[in-house]
């Protein structure tokens, strides 16, 4: 069985995606894949770019995560290699706070400084960015990207594909719809519809998608 580490995006995002692999200290080789070809055969932070999305049969067996920060495309990349036959790995840095009564899914990235606590629960394809709090019991969809230092108070849901911007607030027994945007610095008092964007101090709803 092939057990490198492929990471999906050769990027600002891929190099702390690579951080928190390496704080783990169990993954081995790692690699990156991109979807910019021309980027195949260098080198990017010290390790080998081995192809992009056409190369993932190669690596069947393999672990993958994938290091794309916009939500939507996450998920393909992460469809498309798990049908590739590719493993998804679980990254928690070593230093985030991971509550053991706590489930973190397949393909999730917990960046530095992260704190999870009892009975949350993330989906599959998620990123908790670095400084980000998930209060006890909160839930978390598919393909959920909580940005660096928002707060998710107790009993908060997220659904698949929202994204929780930098700093945001989510006050307790809140329900963020799918495919949700919370704006930055946001603080959420209400529930938020799906396909919403939502900004200010509190939350009001900007648009829908």
């Amino acid at each position: 069985m092939n057990k490198v580490l492929l990471i999906w995006g050769a990027g600002g995002h891929g190099k702390v995606v690579l951080d928190v692999a390496r704080s783990c200290g169990h993954f081995h080789p790692i690699a990156f894949l991109d979807d910019d070809l021309s980027r195949a055969g260098q080198v990017f932070s010290g390790f080998a770019v081995v192809g992009g999305r056409d190369d993932l049969e190669r690596f069947r067996g393999g672990s993958f995560v994938a290091a794309v920060g916009d939500n939507r495309s996450r998920a393909r990349c992460f469809a498309r290699a798990a049908a590739a036959g590719l493993l998804p790995a679980t990254l928690i840095h070593s230093s985030a706070v991971v509550s053991p009564s706590a489930s973190i899914g397949p393909g999730t990235v917990v960046m530095p400084g992260v704190v999870v606590n009892a009975g949350a629960m993330t989906g599959k394809n998620c990123i908790l960015n670095s400084g980000a709090v998930i209060e006890h019991d909160c839930i978390l969809g598919d393909h959920v990207h909580v940005s660096p230092h928002a707060t998710l108070a107790g009993n908060v849901i997220v659904g698949d594909g929202a994204h929780v911007g930098l700093g945001a607030i989510i006050l307790p027994v809140i329900c963020v719809g799918s495919g949700c945007v919370v704006g930055a610095g946001a603080v959420v008092l209400r529930d938020v519809p799906r396909d919403s964007t939502v900004a200010g101090v509190p939350a009001k709803v900007l648009k829908y998608a």
